[in-house]
C-alpha cells in the first residue's frame, strides 16, 4: 500500500480538501504618544513627487511682515509716527494671518515664521501689549 502524498504547505486539513492557510498579519503598533513638533514637520509631505513644495503663504507673510516692520520703524525716523504706524497696523495683521497659514498648513514654514516675527515687530498693538506686560 502506498502512502498519500503529504499535504501542500499552503493548505491545512485533508489532502483533498481546499483550505488556504490564513496569513498572519502583524497589527500596527498602537501609538500611545503624540509626535513632537519636529517629527510632525519632518513627516509633513504635501507635495507631488518631482514638484517643489509650495511656499506662497510663507513668502507673503515674509514680505508683508517686512513691509509692516519697515513702516513702523520708518515712522519713528521720519517723524510722522501716526501716519505710517496707522498703515503698518493692518499690513501687520494680514502678515500674521499669512504666517499662521504658512506655519499650520506647512506652506513655507521658515519664511512664515520669520514673517511672523517681522509682523509682530511692525505691530503697535504688540509693542503696547509688551509694554503693559513687561513694564
Amino acid at each position: 500500500m502506498t502512502l498519500p502524498p503529504p499535504p501542500r504547505p499552503q493548505y491545512q486539513g485533508e489532502p483533498n480538501q481546499y483550505r488556504p492557510v490564513q496569513q498572519h498579519h502583524v497589527a500596527a503598533q498602537k501609538q500611545d504618544k503624540a509626535p513632537t513638533l519636529g517629527q510632525y514637520w519632518r513627516s509633513d509631505n504635501r507635495t507631488a513627487p518631482g514638484r517643489k513644495p509650495a511656499k506662497w503663504a510663507g513668502r507673503a507673510a515674509f514680505w508683508l511682515g517686512l513691509l509692516a516692520a519697515g513702516l513702523f520703524f520708518g515712522s519713528a525716523f521720519i517723524g510722522l509716527p501716526a501716519v505710517l504706524a496707522a498703515y503698518a497696523a493692518p499690513v501687520s495683521v494680514v502678515a500674521i494671518f499669512f504666517a499662521l497659514i504658512a506655519i499650520i498648513a506647512g506652506v513655507g514654514r521658515g519664511l512664515g515664521f520669520v514673517g511672523l516675527l517681522f509682523a509682530l515687530a511692525g505691530s503697535s498693538l504688540f509693542w503696547a501689549w509688551l509694554d503693559r506686560t513687561v513694564g
